[in-house]
């Protein structure tokens, strides 16, 4: 992960060392905004067909679900023309929260222990920062107000929610995951208006992450584990969603 984010970073700095000598007339245009975040497909499901309880590895919410549910973040992009007036190019960092929803689960896990125990979760955020870089398109549709499509790409910075499962008040499972990089894309399109306000709506594909980790199981309730504390690789989860953006610029 660490060769990649260097390597867009060495990227961004040479082509805006190289935008710098060939276009210094121009300038750079500052923007920052927040996010409304509506997760789709699998990203949003609140379990998967093949949920179980396992003996030896502990509580299984189905393939490649994520149970995100709506969440909210921010981000900041640069941008300068590149092509006219019309064309520009663009580089942009967010940072998206999605909390989890354990109704799901829950709701499958009480049944499966039946009356006899007392079963609840309490699982933490998703947290993605994509960095990205395209271009931007805009057409002044009257004085004042213009209309704009985007598309970028480059690398996304991504960490699965933490879970924690309860039996009677004690924790029988706790997992948690490091950051992993995965590639992804975003497209988009608005308003901005009075050259200063930013409306719109972008689709970001964050492709289907691999995430490692580690899960610590109770052996009070999970009797059969081959040890306690195991690691866990290659967890894929396919990330994407739709988010609504209100921007300011600078």
């Amino acid at each position: 992960m660490k060769r990649i984010v260097s390597g867009i970073v060495t990227c961004v700095l040479l082509v805006l060392s190289a935008h710098g000598l060939s276009a210094q007339d121009q300038k750079f245009v500052v923007t920052v905004y927040g996010s409304l975040l509506m997760p789709l497909g699998q990203f949003a499901e609140q379990i998967g067909t093949t949920a179980d309880l396992t003996r030896r590895l502990g509580f299984d919410y189905g393939e490649k679900v994520g149970l995100a549910k709506t969440g909210f973040g921010g981000g900041v992009e640069v941008s300068t023309k590149v092509h006219g007036n019309h064309v520009s190019w663009i580089l942009s960092g967010k940072f998206l929260s999605s909390p989890t929803d354990v109704s799901g689960i829950t709701s499958k896990f009480k049944h499966d222990f039946g009356d006899s125990l007392d079963v609840s979760f309490s699982n933490g955020s998703w947290t993605n920062i994509p960095i990205f870089t395209g271009f931007k398109f805009d057409y002044d549709l009257v004085e004042g107000i213009s209309l704009y499509g985007t598309i970028q790409g480059g690398v996304n910075v991504t960490q699965q929610a933490t879970r924690k499962a309860y039996v009677e008040q004690t924790v029988v499972e706790e997992t948690n995951f490091k950051f992993m990089a995965d590639f992804g894309f975003e497209a988009g399109v608005g308003v901005e208006l009075l050259k200063r306000f930013n409306v719109g709506v972008r689709y970001l594909n964050l492709g289907s992450p691999r995430y490692e980790g580690t899960r610590k199981l109770n052996v009070t309730y999970f009797p059969t584990v081959p040890r306690r504390e195991m690691s866990i690789d290659g967890d894929e989860r396919p990330i994407s969603m739709v988010i609504v953006v209100l921007g300011f610029q600078l």
